[in-house]
């Protein structure tokens, strides 16, 4: 799979970063009104938008909805997407049963000869990057694994890798800021604190309330190294379980 990235410079503005919202539309929508988005800001989204919540489609349209208003809006596909544009290759019949799976069958036509993804939504997946570097951090939904040979043509690891280790050397000594695997809010509040390699923003939004330690949608303000944060307000219907 050939590898899409973009370097970003600092505009002068603050840096954004959030990840795996997971059709959590409402929470994501309130969590954006915290932040006071400036024109000189970035914000850059680690993936996984869709399965799992209640509201993939509406998570994807307030997406589209701010890249057509800012050209500093910034978006990494994750493990869920990839597995949705796989899919897409596939049989009608594999199509159909992701797409009630996943709950998004509104994001498809099934008028013609073939079922399609509708054109808003094939536009924003085609312009979805694997990662991101800045001057000052590396962007990704999942993570490196710095064992390969080429960690940065690594699209599977990027995507998949549960068990990121940091390499100084390797990161020119940037921080990995990355979603995919649900952490503590504790553990993420002390990696941002110590500025560690690996910094982890995925609190799992999804699993809702019932766990302090989860169940919070996180914007990292890279920036001033501080967390913003929402607590779910979607419909719960996803579990660790």
């Amino acid at each position: 799979m050939a590898v899409k990235n973009i370097f970003l410079p600092n505009l002068g503005g603050r840096q954004f970063l959030i990840s795996d919202i997971h059709g959590c539309a409402r929470t994501l929508k309130a969590l954006l009104g915290k932040i006071d988005f400036r024109a000189n800001d970035q914000l850059i989204f680690l993936g996984d938008f869709i399965n799992k919540g209640p509201d993939s489609k509406g998570v994807l349209d307030i997406l589209i909805d701010l890249k057509k208003h800012s050209k500093n809006i910034f978006i990494i596909r994750g493990n869920n997407e990839d597995v949705l544009l796989k899919t897409l290759k596939k049989s009608e019949e594999r199509i159909v049963k992701l797409a009630n799976r996943y709950d998004i069958v509104s994001l498809f036509n099934f008028e013609g000869r073939r079922i399609e993804l509708k054109k808003r939504y094939r536009k924003f997946f085609k312009k979805t990057f694997h990662y991101i570097e800045t001057d000052s951090f590396l962007a990704v939904h999942a993570g490196f694994d710095f064992k390969s040979e080429d960690p940065f043509c690594d699209t599977y690891s990027m995507l998949w890798i549960r068990n990121f280790k940091s390499k100084k050397k390797a990161q020119q000594n940037k921080p990995v800021i990355h979603g995919h695997k649900i952490t503590s809010f504790k553990e993420i509040i002390k990696a941002v604190k110590k500025e560690k390699l690996d910094i982890p923003i995925d609190n799992g939004c999804v699993l809702g309330s019932k766990n302090e330690k989860f169940g919070r949608l996180i914007c990292l303000d890279f920036t001033h190294k501080e967390i913003i944060w929402q607590k779910n307000i979607d419909q719960e219907i996803y579990s660790m379980l």
